[in-house]
């Protein structure tokens, strides 16, 4: 018997060092905890198990710009509050932690499109809405629905190719990748994209501005592929929110992804002479294997040694949420539940007004998206009575300028930036696309693992994920 324990014992030691040197838990710092960072976090786990420690530093509410307000007695998502049914990252991850879709039906009252003056167009959801937009603009939207459906479709590759864990350096290489037609679009205007597509001036006037005026509060000059990313919802599939509140998907992927968060405001992230990453806090330094940034550098505040990329302005976005009862816009006709604003000399200060439920005392509550903080006369103008006004301001997304090109996801090997994606479009999609392209490169760079060649793979439209 002590023969054998000793045998055993003896054989046991290489086995144990040679697993000590293969077993290696690689440490992984996620700057910010919104959707982005955290969807890197549940991929990383993902795709590492136990083998990878993962730090996620957030100063602030988890959820980053997917937040909420309270007003009424009853909280409301304030950004980020529509997700589309060909978002495939966002339907599962939703069902992976546990939430519930919900779908959003067609509001009673319906959309109206307001040029400052009068409703253009409103639009209940029925079959009447096609007579309707038949008759004001002929078949000239089958063009633009036919572009922006094969669009959502050509997206799908992005899925196949990250499956197989292929991962881009450079945004314009995931645009370019995914189909040649993404990076063209994304390099011009929307407006210049439609005219040239042949799109009348009342449809990009109307329709078109009135999408981008609620989705990204620009306008025509936004990049073409950001454009029909915002017109996607009206056109093919449709829309749904998380039940409890889209601002919980983020806390829950990052509650089931495992990673320590430290609450400290990330100041430098160096790399050391050994190949790793310092990041320094308000409060510590700490030594990490690979680094995403995911939080926009423009007013991140923080030092990196490596070439620093170029500053690119953002949109302010100030959305009021006021508890009480809105003016009739046009004098003797009922509002819609939803106001769009056209593109039209007249074109009022606010760029969107939804209704969106109403209080527990059961005064309605509604949003307005401005581009600047609203005054007490302008409120005084748009509502009859207010019982409660909580505001909103941020930089939501980017002031998408076509004269810059596509920043890189790849700052330095094992530092990578996940909010360049941003700049092809932002949404809660976009991001997590972002989310598990910088999770592949972080999989590549720690494992030394080469994946295929995407130009090989993914033809078949199948999906994966």
């Amino acid at each position: 018997s002590s023969g054998i324990n000793a045998e055993y014992g003896a054989m046991s030691i290489p086995f144990l060092l040679l697993w000590a040197t293969v077993h290696c838990v690689h440490k992984v710092a996620i700057v910010g905890g919104g959707i982005g960072g955290t969807s890197t976090a549940h991929f990383l786990r993902d795709m590492f198990g136990d083998d990878i420690e993962i730090t996620l530093f957030e100063p602030g509410e988890v959820g980053g710009r997917v937040r909420k307000v309270t007003i009424g007695g009853k909280k409301f998502d304030s950004g980020a509050s529509i997700i589309h049914s060909a978002n495939r990252y966002a339907v599962k991850l939703t069902e992976q932690v546990g939430l519930t879709r919900e779908d959003l039906d067609s509001k009673d009252g319906g959309t109206g499109f307001y040029d400052g003056k009068e409703f253009v167009l409103t639009l209940n959801g029925g079959m009447a809405d096609k007579m309707k937009l038949l008759g004001r603009y002929g078949f000239g939207l089958r063009g633009l629905l036919s572009e922006g459906t094969e669009l959502i479709n050509r997206l799908d590759r992005i899925y196949c190719l990250q499956s197989h864990k292929v991962g881009f350096t450079t945004v314009a290489d995931l645009l370019n990748t995914t189909h040649h037609s993404f990076l063209p679009l994304a390099s011009v205007t929307m407006g210049t994209h439609l005219t040239k597509k042949g799109v009348s001036k009342l449809i990009q006037d109307e329709l078109v501005s009135a999408a981008l005026h609620t989705n990204y509060n620009q306008g025509l000059s936004v990049n073409g592929f950001v454009g029909f990313v915002s017109l996607a919802g009206g056109m093919v599939g449709s829309l749904w929110r998380v039940k409890e509140g889209n601002y919980e998907l983020p806390k829950r992927l990052l509650e089931t992804s495992g990673a320590a968060v430290l609450a400290e405001k990330v100041v430098s992230v160096t790399k050391t002479l050994e190949g790793k990453f310092t990041v320094k806090t308000d409060a510590s330094a700490n030594d990490y294997d690979a680094v995403v940034i995911a939080t926009p550098l423009h007013n991140s505040g923080i030092i990196l040694d490596t070439p620093t990329p170029t500053k690119r302005p953002f949109q302010r976005t100030v959305a009021t949420f006021v508890e009480g009862t809105l003016r009739d816009l046009v004098p003797g006709s009922s509002n819609p539940s939803d106001i769009l604003t056209t593109a039209s000399p007249s074109q009022p200060f606010f760029s969107s007004i939804g209704f969106k439920g109403r209080s527990e005392s059961g005064e309605r509550i509604y949003k307005v998206f401005t581009k600047e903080p609203m005054s007490d006369a302008q409120i005084e103008e748009l509502f009859v009575s207010v019982r409660d006004v909580k505001v909103v301001d941020w930089y939501a997304y980017p002031h998408y300028n076509t004269s810059l090109p596509l920043p890189d996801f790849e700052l330095d090997k094992g530092l990578y930036h996940l909010n360049a994606i941003e700049h092809a479009a932002s949404a809660i999609e976009m991001s997590c696309i972002g989310g598990r392209n910088v999770a592949n490169l972080v999989w590549t760079y720690l494992t030394g693992a080469t994946g295929p060649n995407p130009e090989g793979i993914c033809r078949d439209g199948k999906v994966e994920l």
